[in-house]
């Protein structure tokens, strides 16, 4: 297994390429389309942190509306899925009472392999949602399945510094966004 600095510093000396994802982004928002994002675990906070920059986007901007949501806050809802119709559910059955076609749902996943991850993604899929998955490890299923990707190849069970690099990648897309949005507003 290779060092986490080694790790880490690798990514940092070959950035991924994120210029696609931000200009997805700012095509939903501009579209006044909703962005849910979603994640388990370390990166379910991920999510949420992502949602708190955006939100700060907005308030930058004032005049134009970013709809932005982690659907991995609310705890009532999430057990209440997973009860009734299983795990494997609590994404995509929230994505169905709330997104819209011409959506963007956001999947963050170590593994990419997540069966709730995986469900959402071929749900949105279905419905004209667009994805964006957050990947690292191998990538999994979600390299497969999600209409773009940003994946930081690392090797099986480096959690740590999958969840620091997607972290990193959200604040870099968030800024980005604010700056191309204010040159196109």
């Amino acid at each position: 297994m290779k060092n986490y600095n080694d790790t880490l510093r690798n990514y940092y000396s070959n950035p991924l390429n994120i210029e696609k994802a931000v200009e997805l982004i700012i095509k939903t928002i501009i579209s006044e389309k909703s962005i849910w994002v979603i994640g388990n675990g370390g990166s379910a906070s991920t999510a949420e942190h992502f949602e708190i920059d955006m939100m700060y986007i907005k308030q930058d901007l004032q005049e134009k509306k970013v709809k932005v949501t982690a659907l991995t806050s609310n705890s009532a809802v999430i057990t209440a899925i997973a009860n009734d119709k299983g795990y494997e559910y609590i994404f995509s059955t929230q994505l169905e009472r709330k997104a819209q076609k011409g959506d963007l749902c956001i999947i963050i996943s170590a593994s990419g392999s997540s069966t709730n991850l995986v469900q959402a993604s071929k749900y949105c899929r279905a419905t004209g949602i667009h994805t964006l998955a957050i990947l690292g490890f191998d990538g999994g299923e979600l390299l497969k399945t999600s209409d773009l990707t940003l994946h930081f190849k690392t090797e099986y069970g480096q959690y740590g510094v999958v969840e620091d690099v997607h972290l990193s990648l959200c604040h870099q897309i968030s800024q980005l966004v604010l700056v191309e949005l204010k040159n196109k507003i």
